[in-house]
């Protein structure tokens, strides 16, 4: 049964502007990154080694929206989309090292901060430079988490940052990122026990419980590492969970033992293309995954229960999204979808997405209309009863999420990494245009152990596919439809005509806007 006091209060809300900032909901946005489009045990294409029953219950509490996207295939531009509600690219951020944050754009932080919301910002930060880079800079008032692609999942703490610099006795340690996370700004946050996906979860319940005695409405945006490469590095834990055994840590043996990365026995550099990029096949790659999302999905459980056992379920407007597509270098599945992050493909940029508040918004239902992460921004500030900026390109999901008639998709979404690479998304029809794709490979046996398989090739020019009846992309009909492929081309250019220069080299530079 809704709790139709709150209800009353909702409508009155969306009707007349909430009296007073105590009166507006908490808004939780849980990002995870890298995760597969199918590896959520709810969807209908989910493989039967996943399992993540704290996120279904999540989506039988909300609505999923089944064709959502992110604003790039990777992570740092589609992170920009989100929190601005607009296109990165209109600043020239278009792929990694562009443009990053400008001082210019509203982020979602600053519009709920003038709403009288607390704004506290966890887990992974990678704007790629840009005046706002910091996220004290964009609106936020606390931060406890790290500033680039990626960080260790568990070994978090001086005494291992100082072991590695040991170890390497001069030598370069590259972009491995091992050490006390960031609190504040400047700050450090020493570890010697936990792991990040729970160091993070354990942060925001802190704020969650602070939140039933406070008078401001918090918002918290969670964004964990997990399921972003080093997967090879778990949890102990979690991966007797998943089925294997790993090594534990021992900064002062003589030899580090896979999955840590010893100087001495081979550069960082050659290390991070061996088992970051797949150039070595992983046998249990897929099992590694999975503890880390099983780790997850704990997470999203331990946050729920959170907001429960405090009373403020039914008064916290939660959000869940990846930033981009799985990769095939952490063993994620996008079935049945094309492709994976860093491509141009469905694997690349399709995401699953859930918005759930109890009581307030539909339960249990799924919505199809052309959805992106920019319509987060406009969603949240319009059901926390406030104003939106004129210049948004992402929309507010409020009229589809409270009658399944009132779809307020978008007619097209464009997609584009500044260097040739572009689609184009209208309706049911996909347009590509690249110079093809080709990426290493793999399969799994009956045991769920990886073993290398033949690359993967992807056609390059111009590719038209209908997904209505091709949600694989394997049928071009560009020869078929000629007429649809010139009109979508030059809906493309006209976007790309109002998007700002590809930025190149050092990001801190002024941006054309």
């Amino acid at each position: 049964m809704p709790n139709f006091a709150n209800l009353i209060l909702f409508l009155t809300a969306l009707a007349f502007g909430y009296s007073n900032a105590a009166e507006r909901p908490n808004v939780l946005i849980i990002m995870a990154d890298d995760l597969g489009y199918a590896d959520l045990s709810f969807l209908p294409q989910s493989p039967k080694d996943v399992d993540t029953p704290s996120i279904d219950k999540l989506a039988s509490e909300g609505t999923y929206f089944s064709n959502a996207y992110a604003t790039a295939p990777i992570c740092s531009p589609s992170r920009c989309g989100m929190i601005t509600g607009r296109y990165q690219q209109r600043w020239g951020n278009y792929w990694y090292g562009q443009g990053g944050l400008p001082n210019e754009e509203t982020t979602l932080p600053q519009a709920l901060n003038e709403l009288g919301y607390f704004s506290q910002k966890i887990g992974k930060t990678h704007l790629n430079g840009g005046p706002a880079e910091h996220p004290l800079d964009h609106g936020f008032a606390e931060f406890l988490g790290f500033m680039h692609h990626s960080w260790d999942y568990i070994r978090l703490s001086d005494k291992d940052l100082a072991a590695y610099k040991k170890r390497a006795e001069g030598k370069s340690l590259g972009i491995l990122n091992v050490g006390p996370l960031e609190r504040g700004k400047g700050g450090t946050a020493s570890y010697d026990k936990g792991f990040t996906t729970e160091i993070f979860t354990e942060e925001a319940v802190k704020t969650i419980k602070a939140g039933k005695s406070s008078d401001k409405p918090f918002y918290i945006q969670l964004e964990h590492n997990a399921v972003h490469m080093p997967t090879y590095i778990a949890d102990p834990d979690y991966a007797r969970k998943a089925g294997y055994e790993q090594p534990v840590w021992d900064r002062e043996a003589e030899h580090w033992e896979f999955p840590f990365w010893d100087p001495n026995d081979i550069s960082w550099e050659k290390w991070h293309k061996k088992w970051g990029h797949l150039e070595e096949i992983d046998e249990l790659g897929r099992k590694r995954y999975l503890a880390n999302l099983m780790a997850l999905d704990d997470s999203v459980g331990k946050l729920v229960k959170a907001l429960e056992e405090t009373g403020q379920r039914e008064n916290t407007i939660i959000v869940f999204i990846s930033d981009n597509g799985g990769t095939i270098n952490t063993y994620s599945n996008n079935t049945p979808l094309r492709g994976y992050k860093y491509m141009f493909g469905e694997g690349g940029v399709r995401v699953p997405m859930i918005i759930s508040w109890p009581g307030q918004l539909p339960q249990n239902e799924t919505r199809s209309e052309l959805t992106s992460g920019m319509d987060i921004f406009p969603t949240v500030v319009e059901l926390a009863g406030g104003k939106l900026p004129s210049n948004l390109d992402g929309r507010s999901l409020s009229p589809s999420l409270k009658s399944i008639s009132k779809e307020a998709g978008h007619d097209f979404l464009f997609f584009s990494d500044g260097k040739g690479t572009w689609s184009i998304r209208e309706g049911d029809w996909k347009l590509i245009s690249s110079p093809g794709w080709t990426h290493s490979s793999y399969q799994l046996d009956e045991a769920n152990l990886a073993h290398p398989a033949e690359e993967a090739t992807y056609p390059p020019g111009v590719v038209l596919f209908n997904l209505s009846d091709d949600i694989g992309e394997t049928t071009d009909r560009s020869a078929e439809h000629p007429e649809r492929v010139e009109s979508m081309t030059a809906l493309y250019q006209s976007w790309r005509e109002q998007m700002g220069t590809s930025v190149r080299g050092n990001a801190k530079k002024k941006k054309k806007q």
